[in-house]
């Protein structure tokens, strides 16, 4: 049986090396295969009246092609290069990046993609495209950014008062220990919620410190946080987190 990897989409930009750089060491850490995953889109390239597509497609489709490629042979390198990574693969695929990644996920323990922070036009617009893949997907989807100057400590979890899933918190767990650091927990104050004498049982070198707090927490928690790790409810306080954070966020699909 094959292992399950981690996928991780490149559009073969700056943004895209912090995303990169996240899914291989989490694959290193995770002792898994590392899929890198470049989609193109064709309907993007072939606009035009009938007559010049039909004149153009070859042209337009090879070049697209030809580019993705030298630039995910590139990437490959630069990661071989950086890493002893054991199990690395880069595919070019054809279609939206949503679909690709939702697609090529399917079978992935989780899919990382990066952050631009270019205008407001266009963290709107990748911030929707890992919106949109959460929605799609039963796999965790990671946000990944670069990191601020201060120490990233803990794995942070956000728990709503209503029953937090099994995914949610095995994610969690399975990442804090994975980077071998604490669990902070973030409770609504709203409510008791979940208890998690079951999981600490289930990995017992995660320490685990819980607090009571709000929403508004999060983005304070991610000053000093490796990664925040939500449900993929309320699209808009994740679209705000995604803006926002000051570290990885890891979007876990809800029940």
């Amino acid at each position: 049986m094959k292992e399950a990897p981690v996928v991780v989409g490149t559009d073969l930009s700056e943004p895209s090396s912090a995303a990169l750089e996240w899914a291989v060491e989490d694959s290193i850490r995770r002792k898994r295969p590392l899929r890198i995953v470049h989609a193109v889109d064709l309907a993007g390239y072939l606009t035009g009246p009938p007559a010049a597509k039909s004149f153009a497609a070859p042209v337009i489709v090879e070049s697209a092609y030809e580019v993705a490629v030298g630039g995910l042979a590139d990437a490959l390198s630069w990661v071989r290069g950086r890493w002893p990574h054991p199990a690395v693969t880069a595919h070019v695929v054809s279609g939206t990046p949503v679909a690709v990644l939702r697609d090529e996920g399917r079978d992935a323990v989780e899919i990382v993609v990066g952050h631009h922070r270019r205008n407001g036009v266009a963290d709107l617009l990748f911030g929707s495209v890992a919106l949109a893949l959460a929605a799609e997907t039963r796999t965790p989807v990671v946000v990944a950014k670069r990191a601020t100057a201060c120490p990233h400590d803990d794995v942070v979890v956000f728990l709503e008062p209503r029953p937090a899933s099994d995914a949610l918190l095995d994610y969690a767990f399975r990442a804090a220990s994975a980077h071998g650091v604490r669990l902070r927990v973030l409770r609504d104050g709203s409510a008791a919620g979940p208890r998690l004498d079951g999981w600490r049982l289930r990995y017992p070198e995660v320490r685990v410190h819980e607090q009571r707090c709000d929403g508004d927490a999060l983005l304070a928690a991610s000053v000093a946080a490796r990664l925040l790790v939500v449900e993929s409810r309320r699209p808009r306080r994740l679209a705000r987190l995604i803006r926002r954070s000051a570290c990885p966020v890891a979007i876990v699909p809800a029940p």
